[in-house]
């Protein structure tokens, strides 16, 4: 059995596909013990040419599937399906991993056996030159820990990251994890579905993912999210009927409180921050605030903790893609400061 499958999502990346593969590939004391899946999504360059040489090369470690589109969420879908590896975690192929320490990780692998597997991130964002590395703070590293006695309250507004998780296979499979395809914004999917059959978790010391941000075609771009914002609204909808499925008496609830909170802050941002077409977009946001008033009264209510979204409620949203409104400008000026008192 393989230590890790890790699932590569492949979509016209031909510029960057080497540059994660070869990352991966670069010790060559690790190869017998990680499974490479790349998953090439109906690519019209040349990716899937690009990942069958590395199968080529590397028939060991490097598996390749190639499927019509079907978005982010239909690749590792596919990847899980035929994983053989103890543990599971994806890498985007515009991303890469750090090659000074992604050998030790995979041997610290060797020796875990709890569900979770936390390692820390760094973002390289293009256009600022910014790098920014993401720790885990409230944590204490190689401590294991037990997820339905852990102490939530303490991640205040952090979670675990897809970039920072690794998986018991088993886990995701028993969690019958089946992401939504032709779809965006499955990251929360993929972290919070599986998340109630997960028993334990370690965090180690290692900055494995080196996440790539500031692309025009990213789905993380502003942009997309607008033109994207209805593949929002359904991921946001999945995760709210899957929270209101819990009972109250289970612990993890809360955690999945937290980060379904933060998923529907960015909803709201997308509406009241984005400067979207007026008419064509307010209708959208006072049904969605409707409908989530109607489902879950206590998150709608706990989301007013955001100045922006509280004072755009009571204007009926009229202001919310006003550019540089005296509400705006107050409501930014309270939020930042609600931010830095937390």
């Amino acid at each position: 059995m393989k230590i890790v499958s890790i699932v590569i999502p492949t979509y016209n990346v031909e510029k960057y596909l080497r540059r994660c593969l070869d990352s991966l590939l670069y010790d060559s004391t690790v190869l017998k013990d990680i499974e490479l899946i790349v998953v090439n999504d109906g690519s019209k360059d040349s990716s899937l040419e690009i990942a069958r040489e590395y199968e080529n090369k590397y028939p060991d470690t490097v598996v390749v599937i190639d499927k019509e589109n079907g978005g982010h969420g239909s690749t590792i879908n596919a990847g899980l399906k035929v994983a053989t590896g103890k543990y599971f975690r994806v890498i985007d192929s515009d991303d890469w991993v750090n090659i000074d320490e992604f050998k030790d990780y995979v041997k610290a692998l060797k020796k875990c056996d709890t569900d979770i597997v936390l390692t820390d991130y760094t973002e390289e964002l293009i256009y600022s030159g910014e790098i920014k590395k993401h720790h885990y703070d409230e944590l204490e590293y190689n401590k294991e820990y037990d997820l339905n006695t852990f102490d939530y309250a303490s991640l205040g507004e952090d979670y675990f990251f897809m970039a920072t998780s690794t998986y018991k296979t088993e886990k995701l499979r028993k969690a019958n994890l089946h992401l939504d395809e032709k779809t965006f914004y499955v990251d929360m999917e993929y972290i919070l579905l599986p998340y109630l059959e997960m028993d334990s978790m370690i965090a180690l010391d290692f900055d494995i993912y080196r996440y790539f941000i500031g692309r025009l075609d990213q789905s993380i771009n502003i942009q997309s999210y607008v033109k994207n914002r209805m593949h929002h609204d359904k991921v946001c909808k999945r995760i709210l009927e899957f929270y209101k499925q819990i009972p109250d008496s289970n612990p993890k609830k809360e955690y999945i409180k937290n980060c379904l909170l933060i998923l529907l802050n960015t909803h709201y941002i997308i509406y009241c921050k984005a400067r979207l077409p007026e008419k064509e977009t307010i209708k959208e946001m006072i049904e969605f605030d409707e409908f989530l008033k109607r489902e879950e009264p206590t998150l709608y209510k706990a989301l007013e903790k955001h100045d922006y979204i509280k004072w755009n409620r009571r204007f009926k949203f009229r202001y919310a893609q006003t550019k540089n409104s005296l509400l705006s400008r107050i409501c930014d000026r309270r939020e930042n400061r609600r931010k830095k008192e937390a």
